[in-house]
């Protein structure tokens, strides 16, 4: 009663701008799409409802058509706590002359509402009643309306799903009118309903929403793709968006799918739209490194780390979450979720200063009872910690032992010096005295020798030094060579030091004077085989190098002679005299001591340099031409004037008679292997002879050992070789002409490497000449039937080739099959399958397919081509035939009601095959009175009635189609406002 008393209240607040809202202009809807609509108000015309509703409120109209046949469910789900009615007209009504609904629902709950398989109320009145009611079985080609409307006075949005069996008339899912699936754009949301996500960087920016059209309609001709910023301008059409605008991630934007019919501007799938939401997800991010320390101590190490887990990129080209470095620096870091890329953060890692930490002070205890040992760094604010505990910089000991001081600086870095103070040896020593002898009043002192004297103590080293200051002091003063110390009367003062501990004592150095004699020689060289005297200027007290104590002596050898003279207190410093002796100079005459019919040179040779050479003949100089047969000496002198002499005989040789000559070979490169001994016979018929081969004239001329290792075997391009040919006193030299003669290489072609299907196959050679096959034949080609191994040869006139194969191969036959159903219904299809034995084979289908298996859905003669690994093609067919058509058509029925208790259905039009078989079926309260195995069956009751056609083929192809009787024995009556 209360929706009786709004009615009259709410009819003036209609709104003429929601045309969507009037059942002549109802939003189409296709494909099964869902529905989300907010209702706010009526649209120009106050529809006249009828059945269980009264007047409208805030209501949307909605057309569809069925496109399948089947059953209709819906459920309208409110997002808030308001009363939606609803009601469906039809089928095929128009809006001026809609009757009764033929479901209705005007429940009071504020809960979904809808049809469900399980109700079997077909409408629900006002008040506390049930909110859903019974499914629709509906058919291909019916038109319905429905109306929705909330009743409340709260404004709320309405979802909207449908389910069932049957379909709505769709250009998205007609595969002529949209070969390509539409792409939704952006990524998925987190369930199957929710918005489509596209990611930006930040909370909003500026988007050009016409930069997603091509994707999501993927090349779908005829389509169009319009934006909006709410869900009422997508189902409307109203206030699209149509440039680049600012968008942000809290509002929900939509886009609408449409089609237009390029040849029908009329068809009502013109209408159709498919809606769906987009949001906009930021995934902006930052980077953020976290330090572990921004100063670095030595040989440490300092982590960062990034807030990141993953997508990270450091300066030091690194992607971990976190890195350790080791050295000073700026470091830097950016992060990235593959859609946004953070801002560049940083981090200064400085290094910390090494503090050079040292202990000064005396690290041995001698005669002293304790040492201070003090601790220095550089830098201010460090800190001290001695191994003792104590935390001053100086610290004094009196016991032997290794003292640590640990240095901490304000970066808490920790840098660590360690001393050992060690009890010292006092070594025991004493003064002592050197003297020596000399021609002056200097003398060279080895003041090592006095050791001995100073100190016996173990394990002591000895310094010596001019000045006792510098003794006392330690210091690096000292006489540099102690062993070879030049001085006269005088005191060193020499520290005696342990490996701790040391003394100073003196050493007295004195001189005592003694001239030294001279030596005289009656020459200074020996020749080789005789003598020289050697005398010295004092008559007595001397004491010769070779022990000899006479004023002269005599010597046969060369080397240093020396001499001492002593006056009974001193011996002098050695005197010495070199005398050289000479080695003998060995002269040598060398040259060919055989006449060959030229004169031949003679030369002498001899060690040393500076000697002079005379020939027997009265010839100076080393080398001699002679011509005739006889003895030649050379006398030599040296520089000594020592005279050496070296005699040869010459004698007369015989000569060979020589020629040049050739050789030649064939090869497959620019080189080959000759016997180059093979050519002896045709250079040289003296008998006798030594042959000898050079690679260079002027070796074979100088009969050097620079020969051809190996001239049996001689690997060589084309080239002239040096053949020198030796009697046993004479030789000569003659060229010996290599020449390699290129072997040919022929090839061979063949029309195939396989022998298919027993078709012979045809080799050729590239020449047409000069061929020799394996089996025998001689001409340039030959066609052979078995598989094998063919080898051809090739002789161009001068060489021949080395043989060059090629191997044919049987194919085998892969016994090719196909397998599959060859009969089906129409609709439907068959897949074939193609066998083949073995592996890597290829399958090529006569509908083009390339798969083992294709599906087919027409009848045909279907061939398969099977290509085997080896080229080989192999085919197989068979013929797939496909059962007639069956077409179901149904006239629409009459109506059952007070004056037609029962009608006849009509299906004479229906296509079949002769023989097919009829069986009606009914469904949802309908009753079949008679004929249910005909075409023309009579009913008495409202329901679905469903007519099977089976075919006669072995097929038993079937095809249903449905019609429903409405049953109206409401008589007229009084309006009655819901």
């Amino acid at each position: 009663m209360l929706k009786k008393l709004l009615f009259s209240l709410l009819m003036i607040f209609h709104l003429s701008i929601f045309a969507q809202e009037d059942c002549a202009s109802a939003i189409t809807v296709c494909g099964n799409s869902g529905i989300n609509y907010t209702p706010i108000g009526i649209g120009n015309t106050n529809e006249t409802l009828g059945g269980c509703l009264s007047y409208e409120n805030h209501s949307v109209w909605y057309k569809f058509t069925i496109a399948t046949s089947g059953t209709l469910t819906f459920d309208l789900a409110p997002t808030g706590p308001v009363d939606y009615d609803w009601a469906i007209y039809g089928p095929n009504v128009t809006c001026a002359n809609r009757g009764t609904p033929v479901r209705c629902n005007a429940s009071g709950y504020y809960v979904n509402t809808g049809m469900n398989m399980t109700n079997t109320n077909t409408s629900s009145g006002a008040g506390n009643t049930d909110p859903y009611c019974k499914y629709m079985d509906v058919v291909a080609g019916q038109t319905y309306y429905l109306y929705v409307d909330n009743w409340s006075t709260t404004v709320y949005t309405f979802n909207l799903t449908w389910g069932g069996t049957a379909t709505f008339v769709s250009p998205f899912t007609n595969s002529t009118i949209a070969p390509n699936p539409f792409v939704p754009p952006g990524v998925a949301g987190p369930t199957a309903s929710s918005p489509r996500e596209i990611n930006i960087c930040g909370s909003t920016t500026t988007f050009n929403f016409s930069t997603l059209s091509a994707g999501i309609l993927n090349g779908n001709p005829n389509f169009t793709v319009n934006y909006y910023s709410t869900a009422n301008n997508a189902a409307t059409g109203n206030n699209p968006i149509t440039t680049p605008i600012a968008v942000n991630t809290g509002t929900t934007y939509y886009y609408n799918i449409s089609y237009q019919d390029p040849n029908n501007p009329n068809n009502s799938i013109n209408s159709c739209k498919q809606t769906n939401a987009i949001v906009f997800k930021d995934k902006s991010l930052t980077a953020v490194i976290n330090a572990s320390a921004t100063k670095l101590c030595p040989n440490g190490n300092i982590t960062l780390t990034s807030n990141n887990a993953t997508g990270n990129t450091w300066s030091t080209g690194e992607t971990t979450p976190s890195i350790t470095v080791t050295t000073p620096g700026t470091y830097t870091l950016t992060s990235t979720n593959g859609i946004c890329t953070s801002p560049q953060a940083s981090v200064i890692i400085t290094q910390d200063t090494d503090p050079t930490v040292q202990i000064n002070g005396n690290l041995t205890l001698c005669e002293s009872t304790s040492t201070t040992l003090t601790a220095t760094s550089t830098g201010t604010g460090n800190t001290y910690l001695w191994s003792t505990g104590s935390t001053a910089a100086s610290i004094n000991v009196s016991t032997p032992g290794t003292y640590t001081v640990t240095v901490k600086t304000p970066a808490n870095c920790q840098y660590i010096k360690s001393v050992t103070v060690v009890q010292g040896a006092v070594p025991v020593a004493q003064n002592a005295t050197l003297t020596n002898c000399s021609i002056t009043t200097t003398a060279t002192f080895d003041l090592t020798t006095a050791q001995p004297n100073i100190s016996t103590t173990s394990g002591i080293t000895f310094d010596y030094y001019v000045n006792q200051a510098d003794a006392l002091a330690g210091n690096t003063n000292t006489i540099a060579t102690p062993t070879a110390y030049l001085s006269g009367n005088a005191t060193i003062y020499v520290r005696v030091k342990s490996t701790t501990c040391s003394k100073v004592v003196s050493l007295q150095l004195n001189v005592t004077q003694l001239a030294s004699p001279t030596i005289t020689s009656s020459s200074s060289t020996i020749c080789f085989g005789g003598n020289v005297t050697l005398t010295s200027s004092a008559a007595t007290g001397n004491v010769w190098s070779n022990g000899a104590t006479t004023q002269s002596i005599t010597i046969t050898s060369g080397g240093i002679y020396s001499l001492t003279t002593s006056n009974g207190i001193c011996t002098t410093t050695p005197v010495s005299f070199t005398v050289t002796a000479e080695s003998d100079p060995n002269p040598q005459i060398s040259g060919n001591l055989i006449v060959c019919g030229n004169p031949t040179t003679l030369t002498a040779t001899s060690n040393g340099t500076g000697n002079t050479y005379t020939w027997s003949t009265g010839a100076t100089g080393n080398t001699l031409s002679v011509s005739t047969p006889g003895t030649y000496t050379v006398t030599v002198k040296t520089p000594a004037n020592c005279q050496y002499t070296k005699s040869v005989t010459v004698t007369q040789g015989a000569v060979p008679i020589v020629q040049n000559s050739s050789l030649s070979l064939c090869s497959n490169t620019n080189t080959a292997t000759f016997n180059l001994t093979s050519s002896q016979p045709n250079i040289s018929a003296t008998s006798g002879v030594v042959f000898s081969y050079y690679l260079n004239q002027i070796d074979a001329l100088a009969e050097n050992n620079s020969t051809i290792a190996t001239p049996t075997a001689y690997l060589s391009g084309n080239a002239t070789i040096y053949v020198l040919v030796k009697s046993g006193s004479c030789s000569k030299v003659a060229e010996l002409q290599l020449i390699v003669n290129i072997k040919p290489i022929p090839t061979i072609t063949t029309s195939s490497n396989v022998i298919c299907n027993n078709i012979p196959v045809t080799l050729t050679s590239s020449s047409a000449t000069g061929n020799t096959w394996s089996n025998g034949a001689t001409t340039q080609s030959i066609t052979v039937s078995n598989p094998g191994n063919y080898t051809l040869i090739y002789n161009n006139g001068t060489c021949t080739s080395d043989p060059v194969s090629v191997t044919i191969t049987q194919g085998v036959d892969p016994n090719v099959q196909i397998t599959g159903v060859l009969n089906f219904c129409q609709g439907s299809s068959t897949t074939l399958t193609a066998t083949a034995n073995g592996t890597g084979n290829t399958f090529l289908w006569s509908n083009g397919a390339t798969t083992a298996t294709t599906t087919v859905n027409a009848s045909g003669t279907f061939i398969v081509t099977v290509t085997t690994p080896n080229g080989c093609q192999y085919t197989k067919s068979v013929t797939a035939t496909m059962d007639p058509a069956i077409i179901v058509n149904i006239n629409a029925p009459g109506q059952i009601d007070c004056a037609h208790s029962q009608i006849t259905l009509n299906a004479a039009a229906s296509v079949y095959q002769p023989g097919s078989t009829f069986l009606w079926t009914a469904t949802g309260g309908g009753n079949i009175v008679s004929g249910a195995n005909t075409l023309t069956p009579i009913v008495n009751a409202a329901g679905t009635y469903t007519l099977t056609i089976t075919s006669a083929t072995p097929n038993g192809c079937t095809k249903q189609g449905s019609v429903t009787v409405i049953k109206n024995i409401t008589p007229p009556s009084s309006v009655f406002l819901h």
